[in-house]
């Protein structure tokens, strides 16, 4: 059995998410891994050069950077990553964790 070791404040939208009496709420685990994924990415500046940039191989080199951001997190297998652009522009970050599985995310 696994024990909760990652617990982390719930951001949503760069905001801190409330319950109904107004006390901010938690994330385990997994959901802690892949929030802070997002995080980093968004943190990393990578993401928005690649709105409406149509030239394939430097969108290929961003994902392969963002894919090397993602390969830091310690809490991943390594090799296990993969980054998808989808053709809506969403880029789908999957992973496998050491404790807890898949995560996967869309930004």
């Amino acid at each position: 059995m696994i024990s909760t070791l990652n617990i982390d404040l719930n951001i949503l939208d760069g905001d801190l998410s409330l319950d109904d009496f107004s006390t901010p709420m938690q994330v385990t685990n997994a959901n802690v891994i892949s929030q802070d994924i997002k995080h980093r990415l968004i943190e990393s500046g990578k993401l928005p050069p690649l709105i409406g940039l149509r030239n394939t191989d430097i969108v290929n080199k961003i994902l392969t950077e963002i894919e090397l951001i993602v390969e830091q997190d310690t809490r991943l297998v390594p090799g296990t990553i993969k980054i998808t652009l989808t053709g809506t522009g969403i880029i789908s970050v999957t992973a496998q964790t050491q404790d807890y599985g898949v995560v996967t995310n869309g930004l």
